[in-house]
């Protein structure tokens, strides 16, 4: 029972923090939505393709997320100290890069994908600024993955429920023209974007250099060595492809269904704001899966490792068979809560109901997947990310709606067949891992051992 609290005190509050994001996505979709289904398109799109960018430079905040947590748990946080200054520094670099692609990408990249003329018009400028906006995002999550390692799920809570609260009041103020701001359209909704992430990046911060500082001493500098900044290049390169794997093969599908049409675009866009509520249980659970396995390594006890993990995956897929079954019964008035357009929620009941069947695997996925990343088994993370991605999801999905013209029937077919078998995957090699044998990464070494290589 003392387990179970443990698990519920890192994930409820980690479940709090993504379902504050995925509301915050609906909301400013149904806000969104009353300019129309190009708009709902170029935002699903958009969404999309900051997801890929996102997925690109993300393996720095995965990387601190679990190295700090062992760290913690061996009682080192001046390494793990060490470790997000070259984070944040990695991280400012990479903020420099996306600036600069922010000036010159965003129509190439709409039109690669086959949008239409008013995608086109409307999109290129909008993911501009919403380039702009996902350079703080990137600051921001390294700053939620140090606190999370060591144990604080509740600031990262907090902080992100004030980023909600602004980017929905400011998407509905500036869209539309409110208390006196200028009615900027779907302009506005980016815009709002920048402003939030950016206040959250001061808020980030004051709590990391100040507030933190007396328990873990965060201003203070700790000298680099050469070696750590190898294993976070190395652990941040290996999580970057697995993220990047998945977020590339969204892409595809993304664009795949791009082709058939404004409906179908915003009934997907309607019917993947859905599926990510499923995610927020499993995230919340997968999260709290890296920090208590990565603490429980970091003090040498791979066998309450491996228990924590298992009692996790039971207490998140319980939350993921409730969703589930919300999801199936209530599928239309669901639908009907985006848009008014019978074409778009008529054609999103089917995806709906696609993505209600495949929760528990989602769960099973993430939260072992959650787990493999507190272990530091980043390899095979990665490796099952570009097999199953380029080997099985994206040909498929082109093979269903391009060459047998199954549409989006297609499409999730093949996006359903990528879940099922990743959570496979990782639960099979949750279970077969040598937990005796599990180590702290130190850079220094080869610091994880298994019953495979990691």
């Amino acid at each position: 029972m003392q387990l179970v609290k443990q698990i519920l005190r890192l994930a409820i509050p980690s479940i709090a923090t993504f379902s504050s994001m995925t509301f915050t996505g609906l909301l400013v979709l149904m806000i969104v939505g009353k300019l129309g289904a190009s708009s709902i398109a170029v935002v699903g799109i958009s969404n999309i393709i900051i997801y890929n960018l996102w997925a690109l430079f993300s393996g720095v905040q995965g990387a601190i997320n679990f190295l700090v947590a062992q760290n913690f748990g061996s009682s080192n946080i001046r390494l793990g100290n060490q470790r997000m200054q070259i984070a944040l520094l990695v991280t400012a670099v990479q903020g420099i890069v996306l600036f600069s692609g922010s000036f010159v990408l965003p129509y190439v990249i709409l039109l690669v994908m086959g949008s239409n003329d008013s995608i086109l018009s409307l999109g290129a400028p909008y993911l501009q600024v919403r380039m702009l906006a996902l350079i703080f995002t990137m600051f921001n999550t390294v700053f939620f993955a140090y606190m999370r390692a060591v144990g604080d799920t509740r600031t990262p809570m907090t902080i992100s429920l004030i980023n909600s609260g602004l980017v929905v009041a400011l998407t509905y103020v500036m869209t539309y023209g409110a208390f006196g701001f200028p009615e900027l359209g779907l302009q506005g909704a980016a815009w709002s974007m920048v402003a939030a992430e950016f206040i959250t990046f001061m808020l980030s911060l004051l709590v990391y250099y100040r507030f933190m500082c007396g328990m873990y001493l965060t201003r203070e500098w700790v000298p680099v060595e050469k070696q750590q900044v190898r294993l976070l290049l190395l652990e941040s390169s290996k999580l970057g492809v697995t993220e990047l794997s998945n977020s590339l093969g969204m892409l595809v599908f993304t664009a795949c269904i791009t082709r058939l049409g404004t409906t179908a675009i915003a009934a997907n866009e309607i019917a993947l704001n859905i599926l990510s509520f499923g995610f927020m249980p499993s995230n919340g659970f997968g999260a709290a899966a890296t920090i208590g396995i990565g603490q429980e390594i970091g003090k040498g006890r791979g066998a309450e490792a491996r228990r924590f993990g298992i009692v996790t995956v039971y207490l998140g897929l319980i939350f993921m068979a409730m969703i589930s079954v919300v999801f199936f019964l209530f599928s239309l008035p669901i639908s009907k809560l985006y848009t008014s357009e019978a074409a778009v929620y008529t054609t999103a009941i089917s995806l709906i109901h696609l993505a209600a069947f495949i929760q528990l695997f989602t769960g099973a996925n993430i939260i072992f997947g959650g787990g493999l990343r507190g272990v530091g088994d980043t390899t095979f993370l990665s490796r099952t990310a570009l097999l199953f991605n380029w080997v099985l999801f994206i040909p498929c999905t082109i093979l269903l709606t391009r060459v047998y013209d199954l549409g989006q029937v297609g499409a999730w077919a093949a996006l359903c067949m990528l879940i099922v078998l990743t959570a496979i995957a990782y639960t099979w090699r949750y279970l077969t891992l040598d937990w005796t044998n599990v180590k702290v990464k130190t850079g220094k070494s080869v610091a994880v051992s298994s019953a495979g290589h990691m």
